[in-house]
């Protein structure tokens, strides 16, 4: 579609994206919260996932420069998130990890799936464009998946010791990572077409609304008795607020 505009001008091309930009936001608001969240989360998903492709390969930055970019793009998500929970929701972000721990799993069989045949007889034939990745594949399966816990398990740690808005950072980029390495075995080497890191960036995009951004009623709920809503001052009125914002989820 994009390219369709490109064909037509710089000026075509702006159009087509403020076209593509206003269907989704009217989209948006027409279909019901969580549901429009979904859809926004794999919009958002899937353009991070393009521009990273144009940084990586497009610019020469490799794997480096797409790093970067997703680490802008998850700071940039979680502060557009991490306002909206309530304070006292202390596991959203275990589950965005958990989350974060789907997407590097799914990525790591996926790698290990698209290994030659040779591989596994001879691990100096590993075929990653990762170098870290491709360091440990180097040393056979093992290395890798012992690899792999480290990579969940350190960021996961980090995170929720971090603050909140660096620990939902943390969380989103490795989740993107994982995301976006298990697409291009599906994209570039499958040739499954782009409709396949549609779907996946769909599914994550579903897990994220339905458990990271889950409320936690035993955390917030709490009945104030009539005496306490007088006694309520600024502060309880906020948190009101951000719970009303956070009840669609």
């Amino acid at each position: 579609m994009f390219d369709f505009f490109l064909g037509h001008g710089w000026a075509a091309y702006l159009g087509g994206v403020a076209l593509y930009a206003a269907a989704v936001w009217l989209l948006a608001s027409l279909l019901p919260s969580r549901l429009a969240m979904v859809g926004m989360f794999t919009v958002i998903l899937g353009l991070c996932y393009s521009g990273s492709n144009w940084v990586a390969n497009n610019w020469i930055a490799g794997t480096g420069g797409a790093m970067l970019y997703v680490a802008a793009a998850s700071f940039v998500m979680s502060a557009a998130v991490v306002p909206s929970i309530d304070v006292k929701d202390r596991n959203s972000l275990r589950r965005l990890c958990g989350v974060m721990a789907f997407a590097t799993v799914v990525d790591a069989v996926l790698t290990l799936i698209g290994q030659p045949a040779s591989y596994w007889r001879n691990p100096l034939s590993v075929y990653e464009a990762n170098p870290i990745s491709k360091y440990s594949l180097e040393h056979g399966w093992w290395a890798y998946a012992a690899y792999i816990l480290i990579w969940i398990a350190v960021p996961w740690m980090i995170a929720i010791r971090a603050s909140r808005l660096t620990g939902w950072a943390i969380a989103f980029a490795f989740a993107l990572g994982g995301l976006f390495g298990g697409s291009n075995w599906l994209f570039y080497v499958w040739r499954l077409g782009l409709q396949a890191p549609v779907i996946y960036g769909m599914l994550l995009s579903f897990l994220i609304v339905r458990f990271a951004l889950k409320r936690d009623h035993k955390a917030t709920s709490k009945v104030l008795s009539p005496n306490d809503s007088q006694r309520s001052g600024p502060k309880d009125t906020d948190q009101g607020i951000t719970r009303g914002v956070f009840d669609c989820c």
